[in-house]
């Protein structure tokens, strides 16, 4: 098959994806998933979920081994449609173009897009190897120390109180935990480090204060993200465990422009006040904890 009626199949296949979102229940199980690629065009996003519904990072068999992974044998390949790109040395355009002759001009190097072709990539659950070299988002962070189980054991007991708290186990997703509005109920994945239970743990708790503080459903999703992450990473450096790693990441991955630090930093202060004061006053609480906020 050429790569002309490559590009025209996966093009048909985007368009049975389109006819098949039918109902809002489809559009927004599409837009969940999509959350995982922004980085991708919204074409090759489609193609990616209908291709493989529990997709959660994907990349070429070359982009795995450069990360010291390696694709399974058998595994079976994504298709999306990648640019053909070439960098051209051209004219830089002058302030004033009147002032010289082109000869005498600037040279700048540019990325000109050739045409396109099917490339073929694989999730991450097709591949084997070693997760050093993956994002921090990805990998999640690491950490089994006594002071980090006592610090996630002592959360549970403090704030399973108000909230009903539990393990669950390791899905295809990459969603670390989860919080129910409806049920009250928090969710944290079973096969985590201890150290990322805790971040995990403090981040869907920072949901659920916020939830009860700013119930107001006009509120856009990344602002509720960049919150919650922001008040598990003040919480863990009091707790004395350094997020920054992660945490930096995944506020970045929300942050539309920085004006918006200023709308939620008052939100932030608050219900990580809350969390801290909470475990102070606990009377069997077995972390030390300053009383200054």
């Amino acid at each position: 098959m050429s790569n002309i009626e490559k590009i025209k199949t996966a093009l048909q296949k985007i368009d049975e994806g389109l006819k098949n979102i039918n109902t809002n229940e489809d559009w927004l199980k599409f837009l969940e998933f999509q959350a995982k690629f922004y980085t991708y065009s919204y074409r090759n996003t489609l193609l990616i979920f209908m291709q493989n519904h529990n997709a959660s990072y994907v990349k070429g068999y070359s982009a795995w081994n450069k990360l010291g992974r390696h694709v399974k044998k058998g595994a079976k390949a994504i298709r999306i449609i990648a640019p053909c790109i070439k960098k051209v040395e051209v004219f830089k355009e002058p302030d004033n173009k009147y002032e010289y002759q082109d000869k005498e001009a600037e040279k700048e190097v540019k990325e000109k897009i050739l045409g396109f072709r099917v490339s073929n990539v694989f999730d991450i659950m097709d591949t084997v190897g070693d997760d050093d070299n993956l994002p921090v988002l990805v990998r999640g962070l690491k950490g089994n120390t006594s002071s980090d189980t006592e610090i996630y054991d002592n959360l549970r007991d403090v704030f399973g109180r108000d909230f009903s708290i539990r393990e669950v186990e390791e899905t295809l997703s990459l969603s670390k935990g989860s919080y129910n509005l409806d049920s009250l109920a928090i969710s944290v994945r079973s096969d985590l480090d201890c150290r990322q239970k805790v971040k995990t743990l403090l981040h869907e708790l920072a949901h659920a204060y916020d939830f009860q503080m700013n119930p107001d459903t006009d509120i856009p999703r990344n602002r509720r993200e960049i919150v919650a992450e922001s008040v598990a990473f003040v919480v863990s450096n009091h707790l004395g465990i350094d997020t920054s790693a992660y945490s930096l990441s995944y506020i970045q991955s929300w942050l539309k422009n920085q004006e918006e630090i200023k709308i939620i930093a008052d939100t932030v202060q608050k219900i990580s006040y809350k969390i801290i004061s909470r475990l102070a006053e606990s009377s069997d609480s077995a972390i030390s904890l300053s009383k200054e906020v």
